[in-house]
């Protein structure tokens, strides 16, 4: 059974704090123009809580966030009603919307040239019952998950860990490579011909 949500995240690099008072106008400008996949409904900005969920924009689909959980923002695409059959189809979708965001907010004057770092990525799944966070439940998707890996950074060594050990957390896998990646060779190997907007 897929996991009826799971999430995407690449971190701004190098590490910094992130005006989150910068990012809702953004946002907003995101849902006028529609520079981003999918109906996007509302902005919650939590710029208020230390180390939370950021500003999310938040979609039918899916929410993308300047997420700040673990007190490591990063640009996040959760994605809530999965499309694919397969999670590695999934993970490809959720993956590319998160790359385009960055992308995107790269390209922010207002934002004084956030960069984030390709070469690491983290996926959750905020299901504990089809994907509970234990050596099983990884198992059970480890082959789907190697799947995606090997599209995203295509042959590079990619070394993959469990976030959090305590089972009260969602799986959570860190995805890491030594490879030099760039944004637009990542969205181009996850388009695999869909027509991308924005």
């Amino acid at each position: 059974m897929l996991p009826k949500r799971l999430c995407v995240k690449f971190f701004v690099s190098p590490p910094a704090d992130v005006d989150l008072s910068k990012i809702v106008p953004i946002f907003q400008r995101w849902i006028q123009r529609e520079w981003v996949e999918g109906m996007l409904i509302d902005i919650a900005n939590y710029d208020h809580v230390h180390q939370g969920p950021g500003v999310i924009l938040i979609g039918d689909e899916g929410d993308y966030a300047l997420d700040t959980r673990d007190g490591k923002p990063g640009i996040m695409y959760t994605y809530k009603r999965q499309t694919a059959d397969t999670l590695a189809d999934n993970l490809r979708t959720a993956s590319r919307r998160a790359l385009v965001a960055g992308q995107k907010l790269s390209g922010e004057r207002t934002l004084s040239g956030i960069t984030f770092d390709y070469a690491q990525a983290q996926i959750m799944f905020l299901d504990r019952l089809n994907a509970p966070n234990t050596a099983e439940g990884l198992s059970v998707m480890a082959g789907e998950i190697e799947s995606f890996v090997s599209v995203l950074y295509a042959g590079a060594k990619v070394q993959i860990d469990r976030t959090y050990s305590d089972p009260r957390e969602p799986l959570s896998l860190s995805l890491t490579t030594a490879q030099s990646v760039r944004v637009e060779e990542l969205i181009e190997r996850l388009s695999n011909g869909e027509t991308v907007t924005g």
